[in-house]
């Protein structure tokens, strides 16, 4: 008897969904990335505001199964596109000199801003992800998003408090004198 059924796919990771995600926003569309435009809808995402529908395919591509994904976990999957799209073209690099505390305290994010990211909570958090994207962006910094995205999509109290412990080490074992 011969089963011709779909072989189930093994669900992608967290690090190669990031690291496809990076590759899209880092070609251009002829690429087979985004376009201008479709980086720039990313970009003007706000939490409770309209989602544009480049980020909804992204998301559709992301979620694992016909049911979705939570609304909460909608909001941080689209404050990572946010954010890598607004360090776009260049969002993500690897290596341990990456880590994001590590090229935030070498860009000169100032403590206090840093603070805000690690103790902010609902809407404030989300503001202060995007704020230190454009920090980056502006600085021409870009960061290791598979390690970054954890902090961002993490729900678990437990889990977030490892992810702000981790940053926080990063920044304050690199922070300039």
């Amino acid at each position: 008897m011969n089963d011709l059924s779909p072989t189930p796919q093994p669900e992608a990771s967290l690090k190669d969904k990031i690291l496809s995600l990076a590759s899209r926003l880092s070609r251009s569309d002829h690429e087979g990335g985004l376009s201008t435009g479709e980086v720039a809808e990313l970009r003007r995402w706000r939490l409770g505001g309209d989602i544009h529908p480049a980020a909804w395919r992204l998301l559709a591509q992301l979620s694992d199964g016909e049911q979705g994904m939570r609304r909460e976990m909608e909001d941080r999957w689209l404050a990572v596109l946010a954010g890598m799209a607004h360090m776009a073209p260049q969002p993500h690099r690897s290596g341990f000199d990456a880590a994001p505390g590590r090229v935030l305290a070498a860009a000169g994010y100032s403590e206090n801003r840093f603070h805000k990211l690690l103790n902010s909570r609902n809407e404030a958090f989300f503001d202060a992800v995007e704020g230190a994207c454009r920090f980056l962006r502006a600085k021409g910094e870009a960061v290791d998003w598979t390690r970054f995205a954890p902090f961002i999509l993490t729900l678990d109290p437990d889990k977030a408090e490892t992810q702000r412990r981790t940053l926080a080490r990063d920044y304050f074992s690199h922070q300039q004198p």
